[in-house]
């Protein structure tokens, strides 16, 4: 085990508190729970990247193409035309 001192905002330590909740009061184990969640859900992240890959890069380089041959919406344009 190691021990850290950490300084949080007060949104921060009430999330926090309310997460401990969860784990018997015990905010060490709601935090060391929240990190190792965070990096499966990364790890997930990557992986659906990476099966995704040549999809994306050509998503990207249509739209890098579209953009530089003039072919493209304004934010503005996008909501008009969807009623936002």
């Amino acid at each position: 085990m190691v021990r850290r001192q950490i300084e949080l905002d007060e949104d921060a330590d009430r999330s926090l508190a309310e997460l401990a909740s969860e784990y018997e009061g015990d905010r060490s184990r709601a935090l060391a729970d929240l990190l190792h969640t965070h990096a499966s859900l990364e790890a997930f992240v990557d992986k659906c990247e990476d099966a995704q890959r040549g999809s994306l890069l050509a998503q990207m380089e249509r739209a890098e193409r579209d953009f530089s041959e003039g072919r493209f919406s304004t934010w503005d344009d996008v909501k008009r035309r969807n009623g936002l």
